[in-house]
């Protein structure tokens, strides 16, 4: 996403014909020379070990560039270096919205209301079935009176302890179970359809929003539709859930169905990034595959398998804004680029996973960042970890290479909770950021968070 009124190429040609410049600042092209600035982040591998190289000085604001963070570099001019604020990069604002529903306390800023309406895609290839439409649109109906009523209740409630009965057969539209089974069943075959006819790496516009993981906790994702905007909306126009939908909350199954109809109302403006527990070995162990069997009766055990199914196709990452790539879990050792996860064909089962040829498809869903205070000396390069034998932890430093060798200024994660955490967490010199979107999640006293991602007007960053 380039802010210039003239493109990448085009300023290269100019250069070449000797043409006039256009006067003004323009980020994305060298002060001196009015080259296109390239993004830079290297690390020598003594420094990994110590840190004796002096830090660089940003040609515009004149701040400190340490040895490894990701800057700006001209190929003609070697003097030029421009830091990652002052270059056509991500910007992070300090200030963020937030809602306590204990203390009342509220602040959220208006959402930009220049938003184009999107014709939704017609094809035989994205439309799912009259059927599962026709049940997508009574779960949305439901949904959006649901998540108004659990904002005018007089005391909030963690999901956990949230008593309401019969939400599950209230968001399919009925009062018997078979029936609700069968209803599920139609939307479960809609949405895989349209997620089989999308890419592993999925990609979407600006503004978007970004959701952690939810972990069945379904009145923390309607208190945060009704506060930030229902999906589909004009304050919600595009997000992406970014996987660990389930598993854990007590109310897993009804979460799955609100995603599942989301997709199919809104297929090219809502995407399902797969998770770790995404996964038929996670869901046996963590409870997921008892809730849906006792959900339907008998008709448990092939809602089950058609769920398990379709978690297959999900895909594994999303580009958002062109500049944000978001995904579960990490980039595992992070030598690997945007096109390998195209090429990647699905279904793929928990066994497949595993196999050593998808190494980089597990660390996708498991590895995690080495956290910018860890107390050892491990803070650079690829670790092992305790998650799994193939999973690893990456430092700061593979984070900021990933980024540069892919054209990208900020890889959003979830796959972890903090421990009285806000539910989000900016990391590795601003070139990652972890979302979370369960409260308390397993007895953390964590907040839930979303992230907003969209175009700055003032200076043609994409903000988050």
């Amino acid at each position: 996403v380039l802010e210039d009124e003239q493109d990448w190429d085009e300023a290269a040609r100019r250069v070449e014909d000797g043409d006039a410049m256009v006067s003004g600042p323009q980020r994305s092209l060298c002060d001196r020379c009015r080259r296109p600035l390239h993004r830079y982040a290297r690390l020598p591998r003594y420094q990994t070990f110590l840190m004796c190289s002096s830090a660089k000085e940003c040609s515009r604001c004149e701040e400190d560039i340490l040895p490894g963070d990701m800057h700006f570099i001209c190929s003609s001019c070697s003097e030029i270096h421009i830091c990652k604020d002052c270059g056509p990069s991500v910007y992070i604002h300090r200030e963020y919205d937030f809602l306590d529903y204990e203390t009342g306390q509220v602040q959220v800023q208006e959402v930009p209301k220049r938003v184009m309406h999107e014709r939704r895609t017609r094809s035989v290839i994205l439309e799912a079935e009259a059927a599962s439409q026709q049940v997508a649109k009574k779960v949305y109906d439901q949904l959006q009176l649901l998540a108004r009523e659990v904002s005018e209740e007089e005391e909030d409630k963690l999901d956990k302890h949230w008593d309401r009965e019969n939400i599950l057969l209230q968001l399919l539209g009925t009062d018997s179970v078979d029936q609700a089974g069968r209803s599920f069943l139609e939307l479960i075959e809609g949405c895989q359809r349209v997620l089989a006819a999308q890419p592993s790496l999925t990609e979407v516009e600006v503004p978007c929003k970004i959701y952690g993981d939810i972990h069945g906790q379904l009145r923390d994702l309607l208190l945060l539709f009704h506060s930030f905007g229902m999906p589909g909306s004009a304050d919600c126009p595009r997000c992406v859930f970014n996987g660990d939908f389930v598993d854990r909350g007590r109310h897993q199954v009804e979460t799955v169905v609100v995603l599942f109809a989301l997709k199919v109302m809104f297929p090219t403006q809502v995407y399902l990034n797969r998770g770790n527990h995404e996964d038929t070995t996670m869901n046996h162990k963590y409870g997921f595959q008892k809730v849906v069997i006792e959900a339907f009766g008998e008709l448990g055990g092939q809602v089950y398998e058609a769920i398990s199914r379709c978690f297959q196709y999900l895909p594994y990452a999303c580009l958002v804004g062109g500049r944000v790539l978001a995904l579960h879990g990490g980039i595992g050792d992070g030598k690997w680029r945007l096109d390998d996860l195209r090429k990647v064909k699905r279904p793929i089962s928990h066994e497949q996973l595993q196999a050593p040829e998808n190494r980089l498809l597990w660390n996708v869903l498991w590895s995690d960042p080495i956290e910018d205070d860890c107390v050892t000396n491990r803070v650079f390069g690829v670790h092992d970890s305790a998650r799994s034998k193939m999973a690893v932890r990456f430092g700061w430093n593979i984070t900021q290479d990933f980024c540069v060798r892919n054209g990208l200024d900020l890889v959003v994660r979830s796959h972890q909770s903090k421990k009285w955490g806000l539910g989000f967490d900016v990391m590795h010199n601003e070139s990652l950021v972890r979302v979370f979107s369960a409260r308390d999640y397993e007895n953390n006293e964590n907040d839930g968070a979303v992230l907003q991602v969209q175009q700055d007007d003032e200076d043609g960053h994409l903000g988050v």
